[in-house]
């Protein structure tokens, strides 16, 4: 069966909406006297972006997909960024939104959202990763060869450029108080140019940042993080725990059925894997870590 988009305008909030969908006075009075049954609306957000026309067609096939699969009604609500997305979430003004990583983190320390699938790409072009590097000519080779060295980092609250490195290090049993010195620059290319001022020894950055820089041979691969998600679909804590498990059903099914409509263009991805407690656990982590010593500076 072929599932196709919703009218531009259907169904889609752009300021406000009800936070709970009550009947309203006519239908009310329509059944005046007798049991009313109405139909609860589910609010779906995700960001406005660049609002083309294949890109709103792709948004509206997701939402049209979700209402057929699960039998739930869903509403999509279009929002500016993702972090105002994170706080409506907490504050059960929406109830599922597909939100980027950098803002879940703070998302679910800060207001509770919590996460029930991960968009998947089987060749990783869509997800996160962190590489180190330090200067072509350096005698480091290797991941260990970090401790006792200089690192420099983006800024503190970067997914790409301080929290995955963070991570990464961890799980490589390379310890801070290991190091020389851990620098933050404020930015992936400040992180590089410490590197190329001599004034570090590796630089952690995101892999797509690294890249220019290691097909010009300035700088080598010593390692790399693992793979993180870009985006993920969460919900508040207060959607049902059964609403919660029919959307997740549909979104482990949307992968099958795709191809029968495009989401290409948009941000909305065609593919979803279940979350392990260790997708997010590490860097949410490394989040309310950061947060901490943000405060005690």
């Amino acid at each position: 069966m072929q599932i196709t988009a919703c009218g531009e305008e259907e169904g889609v909030a752009q300021v406000s909406y009800d936070e709970r969908m009550a009947p309203t006075d006519s239908e009310s009075s329509q059944h005046e006297g007798s049991a009313i049954e109405w139909e609860f609306m589910y609010t779906f957000a995700m960001t406005k972006g660049t609002q083309t026309e294949l890109e709103n067609k792709a948004q509206h096939a997701f939402i049209s997909y979700l209402s057929r699969a699960t039998g739930h009604t869903f509403k999509l609500v279009n929002m500016i960024d993702n972090a105002d997305i994170a706080e409506q979430l907490g504050n059960d003004e929406v109830h599922f939104a597909l939100l980027d990583t950098s803002s879940l983190l703070p998302g679910m320390s800060q207001y509770g959202v919590q996460p029930i699938v991960k968009a998947i790409d089987a060749e990783h072009k869509g997800d996160i990763q962190a590489f180190f590097v330090a200067l072509a000519g350096s005698p480091l080779k290797e991941m260990s060869d970090i401790k006792g060295k200089v690192l420099a980092l983006g800024a503190k609250n970067s997914l790409r450029s301080g929290l995955i490195p963070l991570v990464s290090l961890a799980s490589n049993g390379i310890l801070l108080s290991g190091l020389e010195q851990l620098k933050y620059a404020g930015s992936e290319k400040n992180c590089i140019n410490a590197l190329l001022d001599n004034t570090a020894d590796v630089c952690g950055v995101s892999a797509a940042f690294a890249s220019t820089y290691l097909q010009n041979n300035q700088v080598k691969l010593l390692g790399m993080s693992d793979y993180y998600p870009a985006y993920s679909i969460a919900s508040n804590l207060y959607v049902e725990e059964s609403v919660k498990q029919s959307v997740v059903d549909a979104l482990l099914q949307l992968g099958r059925v795709s191809h029968l409509f495009s989401l290409s263009g948009s941000v909305v991805p065609s593919d979803f894997a279940v979350i392990a407690p260790l997708d997010y656990e590490a860097l949410n982590e490394a989040f309310i870590q950061s947060e901490i010593r943000h405060l005690e500076n």
